[in-house]
């Protein structure tokens, strides 16, 4: 006679925490998941308290990984693309107030805190 295992997980995998992306640091990170999230994409950041330990132990082991279920994997990463593009065709920017270069992903300077506008390019 055979037992059914009441543990056994009949989803398969996906529901199972999937790595998308490995970013640099937490506030990195933390901009991914934003994006993920307002796309209805639940997502977790793992290795973000690992940040603080910079120094204690070694930097590539400090990064933080942003993770999905597996069965938003694909929608997560054609956000991941979409934004990786974005974030390569925009242009660096011109602070108006204090003539600070600022990346591109910046949306305030990080100098003296002026908000970007369209003139700042």
């Amino acid at each position: 006679m055979q037992k059914n295992n009441l543990n056994q997980d009949n989803t398969g995998d996906s529901f199972t925490w999937v790595g998308i992306f490995r970013a640099e640091n937490a506030l990195q990170a933390n901009i991914i998941k934003g994006l993920l999230e307002s796309a209805g994409i639940q997502c977790e950041l793992q290795g973000e308290m690992l940040q603080g330990a910079l120094g204690e132990i070694p930097f590539e082991q400090t990064g933080v990984e942003v993770r999905v279920y597996a069965i938003k994997e694909r929608q997560a990463r054609e956000i991941l693309v979409n934004y990786q593009q974005v974030k390569q065709s925009a242009p660096d920017w011109v602070c108006p107030t204090c003539s600070e270069l600022n990346g591109s992903t910046f949306e305030i300077c990080w100098s003296c805190g002026t908000v970007k506008n369209d003139e700042s390019e």
